[in-house]
């Protein structure tokens, strides 16, 4: 029984590494520089990379950190309160 479990671990494994390795590479994001035109766009970028990356940005905080490298210029100006809080 021990046995059968062990083999069914692996072949899960197995399936799930072959799973990401499908993964689609998405562009890289283009930086923000806080034009209304462009925000919905942006926002899309963003949704989709934190939805690609998954565990490694497992809380809200670190999303929105993650956003944050992409902003400069006026949306840089007025994301900066917000870096003293994450």
């Amino acid at each position: 029984m021990v046995n059968r479990l062990q083999d069914n671990i692996r072949l899960l494994k197995e399936r799930i590494n072959r799973i990401r390795a499908v993964k689609v590479k998405l562009p890289s994001i283009k930086q923000f520089l806080g034009e209304k035109l462009k925000l919905k766009g942006f926002l899309t970028q963003i949704h989709f990379k934190v939805i690609q990356k998954g565990a490694k940005l497992a809380t809200p905080m670190d999303q929105v950190a993650y956003a944050g490298l992409f902003l400069l210029g006026r949306a840089l100006e007025w994301f900066k309160p917000y870096l003293t809080e994450i």
